[in-house]
């Protein structure tokens, strides 16, 4: 994961966001990529824009909040020294780029050429109402083609000691194991968590255990009869097992399910509060 993006959508969080997106690049020993996606309302598909009333008004508007944002996050990245100063040099693996467009665009548009997108967020919400899921995550999630690791709080300096594997034997839980063999290697133990319901066989769970010892991986299974919603039986067992960091597949259901009815995903992006590598 040499390659990673960082995208700045909440300037609440933006010195948050670098200080994780650097550790992990530093981790990694890799490069960040920081991405402001700035909206154009200039350029959106709206029929015959002109002859509304005030668009005019809110395109100047849209474009003077851009620039301030801009201004604004590389006054920080100064003060960060990830920019140079007048007399200083560049850091060698820290990109900063603002862009112009639709955010989700600007987003998937920056991932294909990146190994791992980072969504680091605050610990500042309220544990039993959750952290607020931001659209361009979901969206980013369900649509770019990239793992992405979703962080809330502080990122400890051993958080790939203990990884937890929810495995359901979906495509997407499959690209997730994939994409996090790098961070499975690194851990100490390797847990895979599997609910037996109509569409998941508990025998799943062994498939991936010698698809891992293939890779010089040991992992345990562990096969939960969930008498709760399966987000949360997960998360139960995800702190039961002492976990630092889950891998799992997101969106199995689409959206528009999963936000009309609920789900897993949803659920865990909501209520997790260690690193969760996703991707679909």
């Amino acid at each position: 994961m040499h390659s990673i993006l960082l995208p700045l959508n909440d300037e609440r969080q933006d010195r948050h966001a670098l200080a994780v997106g650097t550790q992990l690049a530093d981790f990694f020993g890799g490069h960040l990529t920081a991405l402001l996606p700035l909206t154009d309302f200039a350029s959106l598909p709206v029929p015959h824009h002109p002859l509304l009333a005030g668009w005019d008004g809110l395109v100047a508007q849209s474009h003077a909040f851009a620039e301030r944002r801009e201004a604004e996050v590389r006054r920080l990245l100064y003060e960060l020294e990830l920019l140079p100063g007048p007399n200083g040099e560049e850091r060698p693996n820290f990109t900063f780029q603002a862009v112009y467009g639709n955010d989700d665009a600007v987003v998937m548009d920056a991932a294909l050429t990146h190994d791992l997108v980072v969504f680091a967020r605050g610990d500042e919400e309220d544990d039993d109402e959750g952290v607020p899921v931001s659209p361009l995550l979901k969206c980013t999630i369900e649509s770019a083609g990239r793992p992405v690791l979703i962080t809330t709080g502080k990122l400890a300096l051993d958080w790939t000691r203990t990884a937890a594997i929810a495995w359901n034997g979906s495509l997407e839980a499959a690209h997730a194991v994939t994409a996090a063999l790098p961070l499975l290697r690194r851990a100490e133990a390797v847990h895979i968590v599997t609910f037996p319901t109509i569409r998941t066989d508990a025998a799943r769970a062994q498939q991936l255990v010698d698809y891992l010892a293939r890779h010089g991986i040991t992992a345990t299974p562990r096969i939960e009869d969930a008498e709760t919603p399966i987000g949360e039986a997960l998360l139960e067992a995800v702190e039961d097992l002492s976990a630092t960091f889950l891998v799992m597949g997101g969106y199995t259901h689409s959206r528009l399910r999963q936000t009309l009815f609920g789900g897993v995903t949803h659920h865990v992006l909501e209520k997790a509060r260690l690193p969760v590598l996703m991707a679909r």
